[in-house]
């Protein structure tokens, strides 16, 4: 049996050196080098905080694909994300070398980075209440075997002396990406600026393609260089461990909107009308003098589970008589009449009342957090909205506090309360969130945050607009286009005005947290109501028109659009 094999080509066939690609490009070709650009654009520049606990692979994976669905469709909210992000590590790596030098106690620890701030608002330091540490005298926390501290935990923690041992060389260890992935992304995405450059320097059309395709790149650039030092797709924190763990687990938690009862009704922006564990205690000193000096922050020593020394820590031979109240108008919980479950319950809060008194009593830091009671509604309503908005203009706490001041009336006017109140602070979370929330650390007032991100937004649709004179298949086409890029131009200029007006006028500024707080609903909260949905709604449609279409004009393209530069084809690149 022979097998024949026969030769497509003849064996005369001249033997050629170097041969030129075809010139110009084929619709193949604009379609797969946008794609890809596109593909290494959104994915690698998206960093998600760490997974949930038992969360699994290909539910974190599944997560990262729909963020990257967001980044394609509203990349400015990435942009947002990542620089809420990138100002709460700036200001908590700040934060620690100030307080670690005032203590003394920089040389103690490795030096503390923005990657320690990133991986801080990440979730990556943990209490496991599962541990011993956690759990000698009983369960402190119901339902939870996780807590994740927060920057703002963190800050605390600093104060305290407690600060985390861990080397930024360790938590990028954790990280499963490095700066080759990003360097080649960067490489494909200064190609396709410089195809576009040039295609527009020779006086060639650039597709709708890949004006939206150079959009996303401006934002994945701008995403890139501000999560630059975050760790990305990190599976497993750091345990904090130590005997200090117990008492300052249990105040963080109970200042802590995760101690709420009503969590599921919280607002998807702010937490209005959460009241958290702490805020309906007290906490009644057992010495009145002793205690008044220790809110004043009196200065002792304590040596810390850490082996460190607190200068402002307390180790004076004294008793521990200060505890945990509920407020008057609570009322105390009568167990007689309880069931078992709820009485269990109930001797878990007690233990957690007494953990939390005894953090109290042992960091000055959480001490000087103390505030006399509220004397009336006004005032209550003042710390609730400061509390909020840390950030709170200068003029409009005036106007605040003014209301409160001198007034005896309200809803809690009467005797003081006896005993000393805390502000809640999101100290812990029983989850990291990557959307941005009162967990992190802000520098500046609300508005001027929406203000930037609203401004990319603009620069988004101004970019789109530079296709108001390229052709499409159809008028139709080409007017829903420069009407889409000119209504996302339009909304983020209306916005970022919006915003400036909330950040420099008074009234505009309680009017909007009146509207966010849900107190007293207005006629005009519902105009407001209707005109967001109906606006959002058209702003949607149009941010989706602009990517749909840009795929969609592939059917029908200029010739002169398939034309290129000859040299740009020799330009390293992919796709």
């Amino acid at each position: 049996m022979s097998l024949e094999i026969h030769r497509s080509y003849s064996t005369n066939d001249t033997l050629v050196g170097f041969q030129q690609q075809p010139d110009g490009r084929g619709t193949l070709t604009i379609l797969f080098s946008c794609l890809l650009t596109l593909s290494l654009c959104v994915w690698s520049a998206t960093h998600l905080d760490l997974p949930r606990l038992r969360e699994s692979k290909w539910q974190y994976t599944f997560k990262y694909l729909k963020w990257s669905l967001v980044g394609l469709f509203a990349p400015e909210l990435i942009i947002w994300v990542a620089w809420r992000q990138r100002i709460s590590a700036h200001v908590l790596h700040r934060f620690v070398q100030q307080v670690a030098s005032s203590n003394g106690t920089a040389t103690h620890y490795p030096e503390w980075t923005t990657v320690h701030g990133f991986y801080a608002g990440m979730g990556g330091f943990v209490f496991d209440l599962t541990e011993p540490d956690l759990t000698d005298d009983g369960p402190l926390i119901p339902d939870l075997q996780r807590l994740h501290v927060t920057p703002r935990g963190l800050q605390l923690l600093a104060r305290c002396g407690l600060l985390p041992s861990i080397s930024a060389e360790d938590i990028m260890d954790k990280s499963k990406t490095d700066g080759t992935g990003k360097l080649i992304c960067c490489a494909q995405v200064i190609w396709v600026v410089i195809s576009a450059v040039s295609r527009l320097a020779v006086g060639l059309p650039v597709t709708p393609l890949e004006i939206n395709t150079i959009a996303h790149v401006v934002c994945a650039l701008t995403v890139y260089v501000l999560w630059w030092h975050k760790p990305r797709w990190v599976n497993e924190p750091t345990f904090l461990r130590g005997k200090w763990v117990r008492p300052l687990c249990a105040f963080m938690y109970m200042s802590s909107l995760v101690s709420a009862k009503r969590r599921h009704e919280r607002d998807l922006l702010r937490n209005f009308g959460v009241k958290t564990e702490l805020a309906g205690v007290l906490y009644s000193p057992g010495d009145g003098e002793y205690h008044a000096s220790l809110a004043r922050g009196a200065k002792s020593t304590v040596v810390l589970g850490s082996g460190l020394v607190d200068s402002n820590s307390t180790n004076e031979a004294t008793s521990f008589t200060g505890k945990i109240i509920p407020r008057p108008e609570r009322g105390v919980l009568d167990t007689a009449n309880l069931d078992p479950e709820h009485v269990a319950a109930e001797a878990m809060r007690q233990i957690r009342w007494k953990n939390c008194s005894e953090a109290i009593h042992l960091y000055p830091a959480i001490r000087q957090r103390m505030k006399h009671p509220e004397r009336n509604g006004d005032e209550l309503r003042f710390r609730e909205a400061l509390q909020l908005y840390p950030e709170m203009p200068q003029n409009i706490q005036s106007r605040f506090a003014g209301q409160c001041k001198g007034q005896e009336g309200g809803k809690l006017a009467g005797n003081p309360l006896p005993g000393w109140v805390f502000m809640s602070e999101e100290l812990v979370v029983d989850h990291p969130r990557n959307w941005p929330g009162d967990d992190l650390i802000r520098h500046m007032q609300g508005h001027l945050m929406g203000m930037i991100m609203w401004f990319t937004s603009t620069l988004y649709g101004a970019i789109h607009l530079a296709g108001w004179n390229e052709r499409f298949p159809t008028n139709i086409e080409l007017w829903f286009w420069r009407g889409s890029a000119l209504y996302v131009v339009f909304s983020g200029l209306l916005w970022s005005l919006l915003n400036l007006l909330g950040h420099t006028s008074g009234p505009v500024w309680v009017y909007w947290y009146d509207f966010l707080a849900n107190d007293v609903r207005r006629k005009s909260h519902y105009v407001i109501y209707g005109l967001a949905v109906i606006g959002g709604s058209l702003f949607f449609v149009a941010r989706t028109y602009l990517v749909a279409e840009a795929f969609i004009s592939l059917r029908a393209l200029p010739a002169s659009a398939y034309a290129s530069p000859s040299w740009i084809l020799t330009v390293p690149h992919i796709g």
